[in-house]
């Protein structure tokens, strides 16, 4: 089952970056469902992964990424910030950042070893979560509540998404933290996607090669 995997996977889904997030929203945001998406695809060949993500978002490494984040971040956001990358970063798989200067957002992949993903293991994990929440929102002066949580299995791929929308006491735009955990070709990833809105970022998810 799912649920033998560290926990220090949860951990990830639901510690929530302090990255300030910018409010200004572009193209990739405005998706509906049935919108092409435009964008390119980023080959991880550590992992033979092919990601399709908008022009927008580049990748970075983790100290370039940090230096991102000196500029952006008071200290305790910072040290938050990092504690939450490098603690990602040591999980066993590759970790790849993808950060959009625009609108402030950030893109992670962690590349797991390969575990089946049912739907009590979704149950579970997502119970979790709410627990990791409770307790990060009560240090960071933040409220949360789920927009959604969904599972589905189909043609070979299982695929587990949530998102939780982070309310902070002294700043007027509010997180969105999008969680994908995806199994698929003998594969496992988890990605995070933390933006400034409710984004519709399933179309590229589904273009996702794993």
């Amino acid at each position: 089952m799912f649920k033998k995997t560290p926990f220090i996977l949860l951990y990830f889904i639901c510690c929530f970056s302090c990255v300030q997030l910018a409010s200004e929203v572009k193209s990739w945001v405005e998706l509906n469902e049935n919108d092409e998406v435009f964008g390119k695809y980023h080959h991880l060949s550590e992992d033979n992964i092919k990601l399709f993500l908008p022009e927008v978002f580049k990748k970075y490494s983790l100290s370039a990424y940090q230096e991102e984040l000196d500029s952006l971040l008071d200290e305790k956001e910072y040290k938050h910030e990092l504690h939450r990358l490098n603690m990602m970063k040591s999980m066993k798989g590759n970790f790849h950042i993808f950060f959009d200067k625009e609108t402030k957002s950030t893109y992670t992949l962690n590349s797991l070893p390969y575990t089946p993903l049912y739907k009590r293991d979704a149950q579970f994990i997502l119970g979790m979560i709410r627990k990791r929440y409770e307790a990060e929102t009560r240090n960071m002066n933040a409220s949360f509540e789920k927009v959604t949580a969904k599972y589905n299995s189909s043609n070979g791929v299982q695929l587990f998404k949530v998102i939780y929308k982070i309310r902070y006491e002294n700043y007027p735009v509010d997180a969105y933290n999008t969680s994908y955990i995806i199994s698929s070709n003998k594969k496992t990833v988890m990605i995070n996607l933390t933006t400034p809105f409710d984004v519709y970022f399933d179309p590229f998810i589904q273009k996702t090669i794993l």
